[in-house]
């Protein structure tokens, strides 16, 4: 094989490690472009294992380039959401898609730092040795080790462990809130809602959106009904990020994509984007 069948064949994987890292689907699609110039000019004998060599260039490139513009995350208008990327879009996003991990546990990857970021999708994603981890962060196997572990606790105390059945779970969930919302009743919202949910709202100081994430069952149902009832949109169910979502629709034109966790309590984290310049890739297929 040459450089060109290499690359492709892991194309899609180092999309979703870039994706997962950065957040961005544009960052994401940079840095796997960056990434081939590198591997073009790589001598093909020297390398054992594509994958593994593919992984760690790919998730160097995302650390980069989220250090260098972690000031702007800093400054930004209310939550920062990772972008939502809807599957059936693009053949080149099947992995984010089948990986499952959803859009919550993006988030909680983009509160870490982008050490503690990489190091969690090089071992945790891509089955990546910690000695590699630790040549990507420029560290020990040891201290990559740490920053495993503190990344999977952080992971875990925001939205839990991942079920073998949560992609059924949370679509379930999805579902069963929406009708609840539809009722108008905030006690049969807030029943469904974990009483340490959290909800986030992405609007990029462009459009209406909470500029402080809202707690708490009551808060959160009377969030959800009253957005119900402020314009007239068409909500489409979508896997997005590799989680059970859904599309709000005006005039054709995507407005919001919403995704959520949930877990024995009920749903856990809400994650809203609005931000139009976050959906303006968001088509359905």
């Amino acid at each position: 094989m040459d450089h060109g069948d290499v690359f492709t064949a892991h194309r899609s994987t180092m999309l979703a490690a870039a994706f997962h890292i950065t957040g961005s689907r544009y960052d994401a699609e940079d840095v796997v472009q960056d990434a081939w110039e590198t591997w073009s000019r790589v001598d093909l004998d020297t390398v054992r294992t594509p994958h593994a060599f593919l992984s760690v260039m790919v998730s160097r490139l995302a650390l980069n380039a989220v250090r260098a513009q972690r000031r702007r995350r800093e400054n930004y208008p209310g939550p920062w959401l990772p972008e939502p990327v809807v599957e059936g879009d693009s053949p080149e996003w099947e992995v984010l898609h089948r990986d499952g991990l959803g859009q919550a546990l993006d988030f909680v990857l983009s509160t870490l730092t982008p050490e503690q970021a990489a190091a969690y999708v090089l071992r945790k994603v891509l089955d990546v040795d910690y000695a590699s981890v630790a040549e990507v962060l420029e560290t020990t196997p040891a201290a990559a080790r740490q920053l495993v572990s503190r990344a999977q606790r952080a992971v875990t105390s925001a939205i839990g462990d991942s079920l073998p059945d949560q992609g059924n779970r949370d679509a379930e969930a999805l579902a069963t809130l929406a009708e609840a919302v539809l009722s108008g009743e905030i006690g049969k919202v807030a029943a469904l809602i974990a009483p340490d949910a959290v909800l986030y709202s992405d609007g990029g100081g462009k459009v209406l959106a909470a500029r402080k994430p809202v707690f708490g069952p009551e808060r959160i149902a009377q969030f959800l009904i009253g957005i119900s009832t402020m314009e007239e949109v068409t909500i489409v169910p979508a896997i997005i990020n590799g989680g059970a979502g859904a599309v709000f629709l005006q005039d054709g034109k995507a407005t919001t994509t919403v995704t959520l966790r949930a877990g024995a309590a009920g749903v856990s984290t809400l994650c809203f984007v609005r931000n139009p310049d976050k959906l303006a890739g968001v088509t359905l297929p």
